[in-house]
């Protein structure tokens, strides 16, 4: 089967592959690490995405929202700084 990198992925699908549950995911939407775009009959994913959730977080702990809203300010101050920003 041909890699479809433009597929967008459904809730279940991004919950399954991640192993997370609908709470923790609404979660990660909610902090705004994830921006769904409402498509079709519903809310989908991009596929990269979750790729680069899956490198950016690699090494944290998103189990809960108040340790996954540290973490984002964690990513966002180290994408700063790789873009020459200030913290």
């Amino acid at each position: 089967m041909e890699a479809r990198p433009t597929k967008m992925l459904k809730f279940p699908e991004v919950m399954e592959d991640l192993g997370v549950s609908q709470n923790q995911l609404q979660n990660l939407v909610e902090l705004g690490i994830f921006n769904p775009i409402y498509l079709g009959k519903g809310w989908k994913f991009s596929q990269k995405e979750i790729l680069d959730f899956q490198r950016d977080y690699a090494g944290l702990d998103v189990s809960n929202y108040e340790k996954a809203k540290s973490c984002k300010e964690i990513v966002e101050s180290q994408k700063r700084l790789l873009q020459g920003g200030i913290s």
